[in-house]
C-alpha cells in the first residue's frame, strides 16, 4: 500500500494534516518533490479512492477521502510507519549528523 518513497511522503504529510486540501504545486513544495510526479501519484491515489479531488477554476484541490472504507486503518498504518522510521537507529544517526553540522559554525558574540 505505501509503496514508493513519494507515496509514503504524500500519505505521511496528508495524514498528519487530514482536514486540509492542497493543490499540486503547494503539496509538492511542502514535501519537496517534483510537481509532475506528485500530480501523477495523486491521480493514482484518487482512482484508488484514498483522495478526493475538487476543481475550483483551473486548480485541482486534493484532500483525503474520509469515507474511504479503511480510512482509519490506513491512517494508523501510515502514522505508525512514519513514527517508526523517525525513531529508527538510522534516522536518529542522520538527525545527530545534521545537528553536528549545524553547530559547526562558531556563534558570534
Amino acid at each position: 500500500m505505501l509503496g514508493t518513497r513519494l507515496r509514503k511522503k504524500l500519505l505521511a504529510y496528508t495524514f498528519s494534516n487530514p482536514d486540509e486540501s492542497y493543490y499540486v504545486r503547494e503539496l509538492s513544495n511542502l514535501i519537496q518533490e517534483d510537481p509532475g510526479n506528485v500530480s501523477r501519484e495523486l491521480r493514482k491515489l484518487e482512482n484508488e479512492g484514498i483522495y478526493n479531488c475538487l476543481t475550483k477554476g483551473n486548480v485541482k484541490f486534493y484532500s483525503l477521502n474520509k469515507d474511504y472504507p479503511v480510512f482509519r486503518e490506513l491512517e494508523k498504518i501510515v502514522l505508525n510507519t512514519v513514527n517508526n522510521e523517525n525513531n529508527s537507529p538510522n534516522a536518529r544517526a542522520k538527525n545527530n549528523q545534521r545537528r553536528k553540522r549545524s553547530r559547526s559554525f562558531p556563534l558570534k558574540e
